[in-house]
């Protein structure tokens, strides 16, 4: 049964084979003088596989990378020297290469020796051209590893792990955050502990240095093979990733793929590109969940103690009727009623949003046991959004859902129809902000997921005591995780919880939120409501941008019919020397410039940088 059950699995990741039909050879790459990242697939995998090309794309189009997607074969069709200096990497991505041309490989390593990268993710070139498993993967030799073994191990070739990185330092590097591990080492989620993965059993071809091992896949038979493998390949980088991130992108872990794009693309390679945070500052939103009438007690005390500050603008969702498990209880907020002055205070502290349709679990329960569909569930959001609308004076834009019960895409249509921008989200655990995909398809590009942060199996501050058993100081480590986190990392992330939950850690709280004032002073964070920076990010991705060689210099393109005001684009300080304009607001850390358009106005832009 268990045997059936892996083949399934593999079946379901690793696609049948199309054959490949000829394409002229005079087909060139159409780069002009534009620096971009390559995405690489092989069109005969587009009917199974389109999901994941879109996949991949969506990530790279939300991190701001200049990119473009490329068949092999035209590919291939280019001369190397065409490429140096502007195709600074190549992705060779998860289920749409596992077919290559028979010159490929030659071609790739002409690329390698001319100073390119390249990213090899799961089972690049794993099948002949009539669709049977090779004895040795096309890229073996680049690598030091086969990771097609199905001529000796048959469906055992490949198996589920658990991703497990060889040091914290390590974890670090990939920019997995802290929270997202059980033990600093190993990939977990909310609820679940311990994630398991597809994975392919690899065997060395070559010796492998430990150091060019970051992370290893570990089965339930506790065998263990390299997972993330990075090392030097004549003058260029290979990375190789032994997950099928565009396949888990497409279903709801957004994580993998883009740590991994942006660890190889932004830290090692460093490549220009723009940012999808304000001045390219990173971002945290603090998220409170408003359930019940126990916070008639909760927030009045809290509001009194110092634990909400108008410094710390946050997010806070509020289920709005008078009841909470069934009609006539009365142990709901009663937004209308008895809790109606608390939200005129918390209106002072952020931004208002809805948690659900009216009744908290009431309203969860009937969508977990099919009474609510799209019809029902967008009823009661809008009734519950119409009612705080009518405390606060302003358009309800923000939504998280009772108990984690966001059926998708069906609530999260719901929230587009009904005008709404943002929403906290179960899936795509410790990621960012993101347009979410789900059962391979984009639910919306006008309402963004901001994914909880959790701490291993848990999430809010109740549970990390009740159910977690957290001590203060590993509380605070994950609180100050976080913050170092966006900070280091120029990225946004969520958090959330109850009012009633800082009674829990209320020392650890109050620490916590002076250590956010004390960085959000000095410029390291900003701290918004979830609204803010979706407003931002959908306005980024309004952007078109170009990267052009033009002699000694980089001219940078930048346009946007909604405006370029925070905009921000990160030149790599080891190619570029240090840009200098009055029109511009400039920061930098060890490794870029950070140049961001600060007219209120500005739609159109050029900046031009000089090569060292």
């Amino acid at each position: 049964m268990k045997k059936r059950l892996l083949i399934a699995i593999v079946l379901s990741i690793l696609f049948g084979f199309h054959s490949i039909p000829m394409v002229p050879k005079a087909m060139a790459l159409p780069l002009q003088k534009e620096i971009k990242v390559l995405l690489v697939y092989n069109s005969n995998y587009l009917k199974d596989a389109n999901h994941i090309l879109a996949a991949y794309e969506s990530v790279l189009q939300e991190e701001g990378i200049p990119f473009e997607s490329m068949e092999c074969r035209q590919l291939i069709a280019t001369p190397v020297d065409d490429l140096v200096g502007r195709v600074p990497a190549i992705i060779l991505p998860d289920n749409l290469l596992q077919t290559v041309p028979e010159d490929f490989k030659i071609w790739i390593e002409k690329y390698l020796e001319k100073g390119g990268n390249i990213a090899v993710i799961y089972d690049v070139g794993v099948r002949n051209e009539n669709g049977a498993f090779k004895d040795r993967s096309d890229f073996a030799d680049l690598i030091g590893l086969n990771y097609i073994t199905y001529s000796t191990s048959g469906v055992a070739a490949y198996d589920m792990g658990h991703v497990k990185f060889t040091s914290e330092a390590n974890r670090e590097f990939f920019q997995i955050p802290f929270g997202k591990t059980l033990d600093s080492l190993t990939l977990s989620s909310y609820n679940y502990g311990a994630l398991q993965y597809p994975i392919a059993r690899n065997e060395k071809v070559r010796d492998v240095p430990e150091s060019s091992i970051y992370a290893y896949g570990i089965t339930a038979n506790k065998e263990q093979f390299p997972l993330v493998v990075m090392n030097d390949y004549a003058k260029g980088k290979v990375i190789y990733v032994n997950l099928p991130l565009g396949y888990l992108k497409a279903y709801s872990d957004d994580l993998p793929l883009r740590a991994i794009l942006r660890t190889f693309l932004f830290d090692v390679i460093e490549i220009p590109h723009i940012m999808n945070v304000e001045q390219g500052r990173g971002g945290l939103v603090i998220n409170w969940h408003v359930d019940s009438d126990i916070e008639h007690i909760a927030l009045p005390f809290l509001l009194k103690n110092g634990y909400m500050r108008k410094e710390i603008a946050a997010s806070f969702h509020i289920t709005a009727g008078d009841f909470f498990l069934k009609p006539g209880d009365d142990t709901g907020f009663d937004a209308d009623g008895a809790g109606k002055h608390l939200i005129l205070q918390l209106k002072n502290y952020g931004i208002i949003g809805s948690h659900g349709g009216w009744a908290h679990n009431w309203f969860s329960q009937n969508i977990v046991n099919g009474v609510f569909k799209e019809k029902e569930i967008r009823e009661y959001i809008a009734k519950n959004n119409e009612c705080l609308e009518k405390i606060v004076g302003y358009k309800i834009t923000e939504y998280a859902a009772p108990n984690g019960a966001h059926p998708q895409p069906a609530a999260t249509k719901a929230l587009e129809d009904l005008g709404m921008i943002a929403y906290y989200y179960t899936g795509d655990t410790g990621s960012a902000p993101n347009r979410v995909f789900y059962d391979g398809k984009m639910v919306s590009d006008k309402v963004i997921a901001f994914p909880l942060m959790p701490f291993g199996k848990t999430a809010s501050i109740w549970e990390m005591k009740a159910i977690g058993k957290k001590q203060e100081s590993e509380v605070k480590e994950w609180f100050y995780s976080t913050l170092d986190y966006v900070a280091s990392n120029r990225t946004v992330r969520m958090i959330y919880s109850h009012p009633y939950d800082i009674q829990n850690y209320p020392q650890t709280i109050k620490e916590f939120l002076d250590k956010v004032i004390v960085m959000q002073s000095n410029g390291e964070i900003a701290v918004h409501p979830m609204s803010y920076f979706a407003e931002f990010f959908l306005r980024f991705l309004k952007t078109t941008y170009s990267f052009s060689c033009e002699g000694k210099q980089l001219v940078i393109y930048l346009n946007n019919p909604d405006g370029l005001s925070g905009i921000t684009v990160a030149l790599p300080k080891r190619e570029f020397i240090k840009p200098v304009a009055d029109d511009i607001m400039l920061q930098q850390d060890d490794r870029y410039y950070y140049v961001t358009v600060v007219g209120a106005n500005e739609k159109e832009k050029y900046i031009k940088v000089d090569y060292h």
